[in-house]
């Protein structure tokens, strides 16, 4: 066996399409390891798309840069499956809803955050 030699290759994300309307909302299934991380990161830009385009309200995004992906990434995001490793156990849930506030540097004023944050958790 030679040992530098590439007896396969693995496409975890290949040729993938589909459109969600305005209210819609997708939730990709997979085994693990099939690529379903490795597409949310891509679709938000965090890992760059090898091929192809990305668009999001009918602008590619690929061709975005970063101030304009972070604009972009205000009205996107990704759910991980696994809450424990998603969530701080050492932050409160008050504080777990005003971080993308304060990342996103929405300038609501701090009233105003504190009652979206509360509005939140009413909800």
């Amino acid at each position: 066996m030679d040992f530098g030699s590439e007896i396969g290759s693995v496409k975890a994300v290949n040729n993938v399409s589909f459109s969600i309307k305005k209210g819609e909302t997708l939730g990709l299934v997979g085994e693990s390891g099939c690529g379903k991380t490795t597409l949310g990161r891509t679709i938000l830009k965090l890992i760059e798309p090898s091929s192809g385009s990305i668009v999001f309200d009918g602008k590619d995004i690929t061709t975005f840069d970063s101030t304009q992906m972070l604009e972009m990434r205000r009205r996107m995001q990704i759910i991980f499956q696994d809450p424990y490793a998603a969530l701080n156990p050492r932050m409160s849930v008050a504080s777990i809803l005003d971080e993308p506030m304060n990342i996103h540097k929405l300038d609501l004023g701090k009233n105003q955050q504190t009652k979206r944050v509360t509005g939140l958790m009413e909800k």
